[in-house]
């Protein structure tokens, strides 16, 4: 009978153990938002520098009304100051 309520005390702080050792404190759990009536939105990752340039690729020809080459040297430029640290440079 002791052995199986110590397993279930080591089984129960494992979590704990884990973030400890990875240096991380236990998060204190809040009422889930369905419960205070809250309406729930899906979190999306922040879109990184780079990919707001991929993506005006895709919508530069018809929101600059260019050419495909041309948005293609935007979207390089958009590349570039990514690169630098002062992007996204997007020209339309």
């Amino acid at each position: 009978m002791s052995s199986m309520r110590i397993r279930s005390l080591v089984l129960a702080s494992l979590p704990a153990l884990f973030l400890m050792a990875c240096g991380g404190e236990p998060v204190a759990e809040s009422p889930a938002p369905e419960a205070e009536g809250a309406v729930t939105a899906s979190i999306e990752p922040p879109v990184s520098c780079y990919d707001q340039c991929y993506q005006f690729l895709a919508v530069c020809p018809q929101q600059c009304q260019a050419s495909y080459s041309v948005c293609y040297d935007l979207t390089l430029e958009c590349y570039d100051s990514c690169g630098r640290g002062v992007g996204p440079w997007l020209p339309c």
